[in-house]
């Protein structure tokens, strides 16, 4: 997933600031956020940056130690990867995952084993017309 970090933030910069916003890796802080995003009004909101290789993978998981604690104004990216097309950018309120629908957002607990919980984003053809409520061109309004 490495060889996509890079792509997705790229990708995700050029995105938002074409929207006219204000994009910013994040410097320091709580762990989970990966930039600030400012919009016209003053508004900030924070992103958690997710690339998916999305021929390789069928789901994308997140693990909650690294994300924290789901919020209002914690946004998960998902950046999806297909070769020779646009990158998919799907941005989705964190609040979505800690209300999981069992069908493209589930919610994983290890019991003692906390580390290994997770929330997982399941990508599908079936799915995609739930998923596609979150591509950014539907979502990109909630950021300014």
């Amino acid at each position: 997933m490495e060889e996509f970090q890079s792509q997705a933030e790229s990708v995700l910069k050029s995105k938002m600031t074409n929207a006219g916003l204000e994009i910013s890796a994040k410097e320091n802080g709580r762990e989970g956020v990966d930039f600030i995003v400012k919009g016209e009004t003053g508004k900030q909101t924070e992103v958690f940056l997710q690339p998916m290789d999305m021929i390789a993978q069928q789901s994308s998981k997140i693990p909650k130690e690294k994300l924290g604690e789901p919020r209002e104004n914690l946004w998960v990216a998902l950046i999806g990867f297909i070769p020779d097309r646009e990158p998919l950018i799907f941005l989705i309120p964190s609040e979505t995952l800690a209300k999981p629908d069992s069908f493209v957002f589930f919610e994983n607990n290890v019991g003692m084993h906390t580390y290994l919980s997770n929330w997982e984003i399941k990508v599908f053809t079936k799915g995609m017309e739930k998923l596609g409520e979150y591509i950014i061109y539907n979502q990109i309004e909630n950021f300014k």
